[in-house]
């Protein structure tokens, strides 16, 4: 009876498998034909209020539809090039609202939803490790005015970030650099850290413990400094988890975990502190 379960279980998942795949493609078009629509309503909008629209009126909207070629021209390229794993199906793993970028986890609700605004200042130095195209770093400077820093290994994304951080003309104040996080080497100490499910990966680029995942953190921070750290749906619950956590309270002090994304990630406001 179980070998007659696992053989029946396999297709039923490669079906579920096909069926989100083909799902998410038709989602992807139709978020396409979304931003036509939007390009469209613009125009006439300009055809109706000519007297006082002009194109310098629409730049913003206007400049989506190159933006998104240029876009579909990265995801492209890292079907055909990327040997490494691909998240979310090779889409961007991060949407931007702002620019209408698809995605499957929004930057905007994530960073009200997490409240990073009260936590980031004008005046941070902020860093996002495995930060997937650098959203998360690119609002974060476009809400609060700070400087930030983005680095994932997967080129392509980057790329795509990139894109997103010139068209916002944010190019002064964000960096975003492909490279793997264990060789990376900061000009100076980041007074805010991200870490977003990044301890483990599940392109296997990356496995450490823990501990040694939040001590390059560690030394890559300013005094006091803040990290924003969230953990994998795995280690809620892990009693493995909580108590190397736990062996961390040398070098970094927090009181409390939130519970985000319907219970299945914690998220803790870590200090630095001097061991």
């Amino acid at each position: 009876m179980r070998v007659l379960a696992i053989a029946v279980k396999r297709p039923l998942s490669l079906l579920k498998r096909l069926a989100r795949r083909a799902m998410l493609l038709l989602a992807f078009r139709l978020h396409r034909c979304g931003i036509q629509l939007l390009v469209t309503a613009r125009r006439l909008i300009r055809l109706t209020e000519r007297h006082t629209i002009d194109a310098t009126s629409d730049l913003f909207v206007m400049g989506l539809p190159r933006l998104h070629q240029r876009i579909r021209h990265e995801l492209a390229l890292q079907r055909r090039e990327y040997d490494s794993y691909a998240y979310f199906y090779g889409y961007p793993y991060q949407a931007l609202a702002i620019l209408n970028v698809f995605g499957k986890r929004g930057t905007e609700e994530r960073f009200d939803a997490y409240d990073l605004a009260r936590m980031i200042r004008s005046d941070d130095h902020l860093l996002d490790i495995g930060c997937n195209c650098g959203f998360m770093a690119l609002y974060a400077a476009f809400r609060t005015g700070c400087r930030a820093d983005g680095i994932d290994i997967n080129p392509y994304m980057i790329n795509i970030g990139r894109y997103c951080v010139e068209f916002l003309r944010l190019q002064e104040r964000v960096r975003l650099l492909a490279q793997p996080f264990q060789s990376y080497k900061p000009d100076q100490p980041y007074t805010v850290v991200l870490s977003f499910a990044t301890h483990w990966t599940d392109d296997g680029n990356y496995r450490v413990r823990l501990q040694d995942h939040l001590l390059r953190i560690h030394g890559l921070m300013a005094e006091g400094g803040l990290l924003i750290f969230e953990s994998h749906s795995a280690d809620v619950g892990n009693p493995e988890f909580y108590a190397a956590l736990e062996g961390m309270r040398t070098h970094f002090s927090w009181d409390e975990r939130r519970l985000m994304a319907k219970g299945t990630r914690e998220l803790y406001l870590m200090r630095r502190v001097d061991a």
